[in-house]
């Protein structure tokens, strides 16, 4: 924990009001926040967002308005020794631009610890064993941070302790490439949305693999196809098949991450998670489209064949009559209509046999 305890820092860790009762002298109209006004205020309306080793927060220096500033710059310049030196450049520059925008002069204890960040695009410092001044730390990823897959999925704040930088991130993708298969599908989705917030945050952009393949902000265009094959299974169960239905036409009030969520409930209780992987997509794979989306175009990998989408629609069209004594009239003539979106919606056993017609194993 960093040393905070029983030391003053700002204004409200001053609980004598010794050295706040000094600093009013110098402007007695100051507005000082209450505790409950201080308790409402989100982590960026503070200089500082420490996440704590049990991923906990605590913040400083409140920037809300430009008396919190002004506040917040006095105590600042006579507790900054006490910081951390990577800690005092976050909230040096965050205090700076809190001046910057409500016109306040800074101060040259600011402006020295605010050069020295090349960037502060985020207030928050994380915590480190012996993160007290005068220590050198080596900071590692740790592993079995990462591997607390529940509490990253669940508690953002958590996520950003375990991956406070770059590298975790990086780590964390392979984790879950490894691991994905032993995580719950909805934590597996949690985990993967996590990850994918932090590097943004990071400025690293959008992340691919199972990442992408479990968390991305765009539907994939094969959306339908799935309800469509869901709707397939539950033909003797009308009531089922109109409620999924019901859930495909209503895709546009949802974010992606709200719809798979909700497809994945409906699997869950019409028995349909069974069929994962065998004649089912799992609902988050088939609600998030996956990296690179449309730049490269649809392709498909049956057996140990590739399609392009182009190569798809040749096939449906040159083996259209044998697609057709294999699977009927219906299935024949809509693959021809929309090639892609119905081959997608097929289970796999069925894909196989098509991909053979053009191998002519079948």
């Amino acid at each position: 924990m960093l040393k905070f305890a029983n030391q003053i820092i700002d204004a409200y860790d001053d609980v004598t009001k010794e050295t706040l009762t000094k600093i009013a002298h110098n402007r007695p109209d100051c507005y000082m926040l209450t505790a409950e006004e201080r308790a409402s205020l989100k982590d960026h309306d503070f200089a500082l967002s420490v996440v704590t080793k049990t991923a906990g927060r605590l913040n400083k220096f409140p920037i809300n308005s430009a008396d919190s500033t002004w506040l917040s710059t006095q105590y600042f310049d006579l507790n900054s020794h006490k910081l951390p030196q990577e800690a005092c450049k976050v909230a040096a520059a965050h205090l700076k631009k809190a001046c910057e925008k409500f016109n306040i002069p800074s101060t040259s204890t600011i402006d020295k610890h605010a050069a020295m960040l090349k960037e502060a695009s985020s207030n928050l410092h994380f915590e480190k064993d012996n993160s007290v001044k005068g220590t050198v730390v080596v900071s590692t990823p740790d592993l079995s941070k990462l591997a607390n897959v529940e509490e990253i999925g669940d508690n953002y704040t958590s996520a950003q302790y375990a991956m406070s930088s770059p590298s975790h991130v990086k780590m964390a993708c392979v984790y879950l490439e490894k691991n994905a298969e032993k995580i719950p599908l909805d934590l597996r989705h949690k985990y993967a949305a996590a990850i994918q917030r932090r590097s943004n945050e990071l400025g690293m952009g959008v992340q691919k693999g199972y990442v992408a393949k479990y968390a991305t902000d765009h539907y994939s265009p094969m959306v339908n196809a799935h309800i469509k094959a869901r709707a397939s299974l539950l033909e003797g169960r009308p009531e089922l098949k109109s409620t999924v239905e019901k859930i495909g036409h209503a895709k546009g009030q949802y974010t992606p991450s709200q719809f798979a969520q909700l497809l994945h409930g409906f699997d869950k209780e019409a028995g349909l998670n069974r069929y994962y992987g065998a004649h089912l997509t799992d609902p988050f794979i088939a609600t998030f489209a996956l990296e690179p989306d449309s730049a490269a175009g649809y392709s498909v990998k049956v057996a140990s064949q590739t399609l392009t989408g182009d190569a798809l629609k040749g096939l449906v069209t040159a083996k259209y009559g044998k697609i057709k004594e294999y699977f009927g009239d219906h299935v024949a003539d809509e693959l021809r209509k929309n090639p892609t979106e119905i081959f997608e919606s097929l289970p796999a056993d069925a894909k196989e046999i098509i991909v053979g017609l053009s191998e002519g194993t079948h």
